[in-house]
């Protein structure tokens, strides 16, 4: 709407109601004024402001009409009686810097559109909000009754409305899309009520709730909503941990620093991925190979345990025929006698085995060696 056209539509109540119209004669015939009362600065300061609240604020109004045309009674609600949504879809922050200038701009030019909520489903005389959270808190600071529609909402249908509002309003980042399915789909909910509320397809969802469930919950939580970091970034991140043995310490050591603790979201993000692609890079490369020479097992050691990846191209059930031993070598070793931690730093280191036909080459001439001082082969 052009400001012209909104100012017009802005005066036409007064033009209504003050002044005379064409159709009465006796008005009509009255000489007309040739100057006009001047207006006052700050009813004119008062003006640009409501114009430019109702140019800024044109789709909420008009999701405000369309609200109250469909038979949806605004009410105003004290905020002490919504609870939030039993299903979290945002990732709470220490301080949101967009939040405080959210509250400010409800306090100069109100609340523009109403929040959805329903009645209690446990607790009579209150209500439990669909949507509309930041509205709730925003009122909250400021004191101030909330308007609401009230609506008799199954859960279903409270999640899917809770969805696509903030669709709609595409204001959740990728990995507060993301927790939000993996909550709904804990709740029980199944997959098209989720991708209904998410607003994705089947594969998009999947790999929504895949990713959720490869980050740690204490990390997203730590980290908070990152808004600047989408898919490839958090499935580097995820591919990080995966790959890192000692991640979770790496991770620890990030979160206890000054500046994680210092930095916004998605600075934070940036430490932690970057600290994790640091102990990827410097990690040694160590692998057990077989007599031919290749890499079957690669070896990954931590301050806080050991793994070995079987190559399982170059041995199919090498790791399920370990697995079913380790019972045996376990017995094996309690009869031996379990290490000290003096006994293992006594025990000279012998590097890792590489894989490769030299290695092998050498690994065979350095036990002929052995065998033989003098240099003479053995048959």
């Amino acid at each position: 709407m052009k400001r012209r056209d909104a100012l017009r539509e802005l005066m036409k109540p007064a033009l209504a109601s003050e002044g005379p119209t064409a159709d009465d004669p006796a008005e009509a015939a009255r000489p007309a004024k040739t100057r006009a009362e001047p207006v006052r600065p700050g009813a004119l300061r008062t003006m640009g402001l409501s114009l430019k609240q109702m140019s800024a604020d044109a789709d909420d109004a008009r999701t405000l009409r369309a609200q109250i045309e469909g038979g949806q009674h605004v009410v105003d609600l004290d905020p002490a009686l919504v609870d939030p949504s039993f299903v979290a879809d945002r990732i709470p922050v220490e301080h949101d810097p967009g939040f405080d200038a959210f509250v400010q701009s409800v306090a100069e030019a109100g609340q523009q559109v109403p929040i959805l909520v329903r009645p209690h489903p446990d607790v009579q005389g209150r209500y439990q909000a669909a949507y509309g959270h930041r509205r709730l808190r925003a009122a909250a600071a400021l004191g101030r009754s909330v308007r609401a529609i009230i609506r008799p909402l199954t859960d279903t249908e409270l999640v899917v409305a809770q969805g696509k509002e903030n669709g709609e309003r595409r204001d959740l980042s990728f990995i507060e899309r993301a927790t939000f399915a993996t909550h709904l789909e804990q709740r029980g909910f199944d997959r098209p009520t989720i991708m209904a509320a998410i607003g994705v397809d089947k594969a998009d969802l999947s790999r929504l709730i895949g990713l959720a469930k490869s980050v740690p919950v204490a990390l997203v939580q730590a980290v908070g909503p990152a808004p600047k970091a989408g898919r490839p970034r958090w499935s580097q991140l995820a591919d990080a941990i995966a790959r890192r043995a000692d991640a979770t310490a790496a991770i620890e050591q990030t979160l206890r620093t000054a500046a994680f603790a210092a930095a916004d979201s998605d600075r934070r993000f940036g430490l932690v991925l970057s600290a994790l692609k640091a102990q990827d890079a410097s990690a040694p490369l160590e692998a057990w190979s077989d007599g031919g020479g290749r890499a079957l097992v690669r070896i990954e050691r931590s301050a806080t345990g050991t793994k070995l990846h079987v190559d399982e191209r170059l041995a199919a059930g090498f790791g399920d025929f370990l697995i079913e031993r380790l019972s045996a070598l376990h017995d094996e070793f309690m009869r031996t006698g379990m290490p000290t931690a003096r006994t293992r730093a006594e025990t000279p280191h012998r590097p890792p085995r590489r894989g490769g036909a030299d290695g092998a080459k050498r690994a065979r001439s350095n036990q002929r060696s052995a065998e033989n001082p003098g240099g003479a082969d053995r048959d």
